[in-house]
C-alpha cells in the first residue's frame, strides 16, 4: 500500500499546487469524452492489445481514463486516488497488458492534457505553475503505477512476497477497523457530554454564578478534549501524521479541570493544589516544545 503522505513527502507536493490543478477544472471538463475516446484509440492503434480480450480492453480503457483525467483535475490528491491507480495497474497485469504500453498511455496523457492547458489558460505566468504543478502530478501517478504493476508482476513468482502482502493487509485492514472503532466511541462519547453539558447547565441555573460557570467550564473543557481527540483521530485515517502533543494538551486540561474543581470546593491553599499547579506549568512548557517542534517539521515539508 502506498499512502499519499509518504508520496507528498518524496515529490514535495504542496496542497497550492492541487488548487491550482483544479482551479481550471471548469475550463478542462469539456475535454473529458474527448480525452477518453483518443486514448483508447491510440491504444488501439499504437499497441498489441491482448488477442482475446481486445475489445473489452480499450472499451475498460476508454471508462478508465475518463475517471483518470476527472481525478487528476480534481486535485484531491490522497489514498482514494492511490487505490485508484493500483486498481488500474491490476487491471493491466490481469489481462497481461505489457509495461511498453502502460507507461506509453501516461506519456500519451500527459501531452494531451499539458496541449489542452495550454490553449485554455492565457495568463503565461498562471499557465506555466499550473502546467508544472500538473506534472509534478503525472510523475507522482506514473511512480504509483508502475511500482504497483511490477508488484502485481512480482507476485506471480514469488511465495515470499505474495506472503508479505497479504500480512501488511491484513494489518492496514484490522488497524483501520479499529480506527473506525475508535472514532465511532469518540463521537458517541461527544454527543453524551454535550447533552449531559446541556443537563448540567439547567440544573445549574438555581445555584449560584460562580459555581455555574466553573462547573460548566469544567465541563466544556471535557467537551473540546473529545472533539480534539476525534478530529485528530479522523486525520490520522485520512492519512495524516500522528501528534503528540494533543495527548499532551489533553493531560493539561484534566490538570486544568481540577484545578477548577478544587478552586470551587476552596481548597487552593492545600498540597493538593501546588501538585496541580506544579503540573500544569510542567505539562504546559512540554507542549509548548512539541508543538513548536511539529509545526517546524510541517513548515520544512512545505518548502
Amino acid at each position: 500500500m502506498r499512502y499519499y503522505r509518504n508520496i507528498i513527502k518524496n515529490y514535495n507536493i504542496k496542497d497550492s499546487e492541487l488548487a491550482e490543478i483544479s482551479s481550471v477544472w471548469d475550463l478542462m471538463y469539456k475535454y473529458k469524452i474527448e480525452f477518453a475516446s483518443e486514448i483508447s484509440t491510440y491504444a488501439k492503434n499504437n499497441f498489441r492489445m491482448p488477442e482475446s480480450n481486445s475489445e473489452k480492453v480499450t472499451a475498460e480503457y476508454k471508462i478508465i481514463f475518463e475517471e483518470l483525467y476527472e481525478k487528476l483535475f480534481k486535485g484531491q490528491l490522497n489514498n482514494d486516488y492511490i487505490n485508484f491507480l493500483i486498481k488500474y495497474s491490476h487491471f493491466n497485469t490481469r489481462y497481461s497488458v505489457n509495461q511498453e504500453m502502460v507507461n506509453g498511455l501516461l506519456s500519451y496523457s500527459r501531452s494531451w492534457i499539458h496541449e489542452r492547458i495550454f490553449q485554455n489558460v492565457p495568463d503565461d505566468f498562471k499557465r506555466k505553475s499550473i502546467l508544472m504543478s500538473f506534472h509534478k502530478l503525472m510523475d507522482i501517478t506514473l511512480d504509483v503505477v508502475t511500482s504497483s504493476y511490477y508488484e502485481e508482476i512480482i507476485k506471480k513468482y514469488s511465495r515470499t512476497f505474495n506472503l508479505k502482502n497479504f500480512v501488511v493487509d491484513i494489518s492496514e485492514r484490522f488497524s483501520l477497523f479499529m480506527h473506525i472503532i475508535l472514532v465511532t466511541i469518540l463521537i458517541f462519547l461527544t454527543a453524551s457530554a454535550t447533552l449531559f453539558f446541556g443537563f448540567d447547565t439547567f440544573r445549574l441555573l438555581s445555584m449560584g454564578a460562580e459555581h455555574m460557570l466553573i462547573t460548566s467550564l469544567g465541563s466544556l473543557l471535557i467537551i473540546w478534549v473529545l472533539v480534539e481527540l476525534l478530529h485528530t483521530e479522523i486525520q490520522i485515517i485520512k492519512g495524516g501524521q500522528f501528534k503528540i502533543s494533543i495527548f499532551v494538551g489533553v493531560a493539561l486540561i484534566a490538570f486544568v479541570r481540577d484545578l477548577l474543581i478544587l478552586t470551587l470546593k476552596h481548597e487552593t491553599g492545600n498540597l493538593t493544589t501546588y501538585f496541580v499547579l506544579a503540573s500544569i506549568m510542567v505539562l504546559g512548557i512540554i507542549y509548548w516544545l512539541i508543538a513548536q517542534q511539529e509545526r517546524s517539521g510541517i513548515k520544512r515539508s512545505n518548502k
